[in-house]
């Protein structure tokens, strides 16, 4: 959902500009903009959470520009490029799947002592594979006791030190995103999602269809993931959910959005969207606290049904700061230090 949302202010962003005439200066200043996020990206990622994104957005930021000008069927032309990568690499891994098990079958109709090393190595791995591990009670010892444990951790982890400026395995995804983002906005929808026809239909129809492509997935990755996928079909069903699930949540809140709240008096989650910088930065904050050995430490202490007490609070805690600071500010504090660093001026 943020990627895609990314997306979309990387286009209404270059727009604004674009209205007050500032001609080639425009790629000048979000160039900077996306250069000062990945600068807080990465102290993000060294100091609180190695799990950051940000600066892994603004590496992926600088190569949409090319497609600021395309046309929506331009862009879904661009589109069908990764996602035909990703769909070639599922199946690839399903044909690698197939050609296991076809071994494995074949060996298994030889008798054991008349098998090559080849056709005996072929059992072993499928059976090493289809062999439903033995789940085990762990009681691990709760992560990063001190602030410098915390940093050591994070360095390990992050590793822009080395290179590694972006996050490799998610590249097509996160691009693929970012184009569905311009392009849902060139459509118009999130002006009016009216101007898309059969609006409801279609988001009720992905989002059922993303639905049960996760359930499906969900159990076969938790309860059957010691069986291969060997269905293409199947490689294929699993290859983009969490952004299926992505578009359809975003379709939903837009078309509710607009047909009941647009108008609406309670407005937190605008104000809280418009301090998203510094809500997921703080939220890293308060969570290292509440789970790292450095705060409370909490890791591993509480049951999934437990922890959604502790997204209640932690989403209580940002709303209501959140409102607060809006009710005597414009920007968020992180949106206004951001601001200040694109445009080169702290007056």
């Amino acid at each position: 959902m943020f990627t895609l949302l990314f997306g979309v202010g990387f286009y209404i962003f270059l727009e604004r500009l674009e209205a007050k005439g500032v001609g080639l200066k425009a790629l000048d200043i979000y160039a900077r903009r996306l250069l000062w996020l990945f600068i807080i990206g990465v102290i993000h990622a060294y100091l609180i959470w190695d799990g950051d994104v940000l600066y892994h957005y603004a590496v992926c930021g600088f190569l949409l520009f090319p497609f600021r000008s395309f046309s929506i069927r331009q862009l879904l032309i661009v589109l069908c490029i990764p996602v035909g990568i990703l769909l070639f690499n599922d199946y690839q891994h399903t044909l690698r799947a197939q050609n296991s098990l076809q071994a494995y079958e074949a060996a298994i109709q030889i008798s054991e002592d008349e098998r090559t090393p080849d056709e005996q190595r072929s059992v072993d791995q499928w059976i090493r594979q289809t062999t439903e591990g033995k789940s085990e009670l762990r009681v691990d010892e709760t992560p990063r006791q001190t602030l410098l444990e915390s940093w050591a951790a994070n360095a390990t982890h992050t590793r822009v030190h080395k290179g590694a400026i972006l996050y490799q395995g998610i590249f097509f995804r996160t691009l693929i995103m970012m184009i569905l983002g311009i392009l849902l906005y060139k459509s118009g929808i999130f002006e009016d999602y009216r101007s898309m026809k059969y609006y409801w239909p279609l988001t009720i129809t992905i989002l059922i269809l993303a639905l049960v492509i996760n359930y499906h997935r969900y159990q076969h990755w938790t309860y059957d993931y010691y069986h291969p996928v060997t269905s293409i079909w199947k490689g294929w069903l699993f290859t983009f959910p969490k952004e299926t699930l992505g578009l359809a949540y975003i379709l939903v809140f837009n078309g509710l959005y607009q047909k009941w709240l647009k108008n609406s008096q309670f407005k937190i989650i605008s104000i809280a969207g418009k301090m998203a910088l510094t809500n997921y930065i703080f939220q890293s904050i308060l969570c290292g606290l509440i789970f790292y050995g450095y705060g409370l430490g909490q890791h591993n202490e509480h049951s999934r049904s437990e922890l959604l007490w502790i997204v209640l609070i932690v989403w209580t805690i940002q709303l209501g700061l959140s409102w607060w600071w809006m009710k005597r500010n414009t920007q968020g504090p992180l949106e206004w230090m951001w601001r200040k660093l694109t445009y080169r001026n702290f007056r």
